[in-house]
């Protein structure tokens, strides 16, 4: 994977994390689970084959 797209994919993941932080803080279930699945899509996506 070159590298400026593993920087990118590690940005996303780093930005998930905040959406899903703020998700959490203002009680909003329904987004928190939909970025977890998109956390846990870009974890798949990333796992060499």
């Amino acid at each position: 994977m070159p590298t400026k797209t593993m920087a990118d994919v590690a940005r996303l993941n780093a930005l998930l994390d905040e959406a899903l932080a703020l998700a959490d803080a203002l009680q909003m279930p329904l987004a928190a689970i939909h970025i977890d699945q998109a956390l846990s899509q870009l974890s798949l996506d990333v796992v060499p084959a």
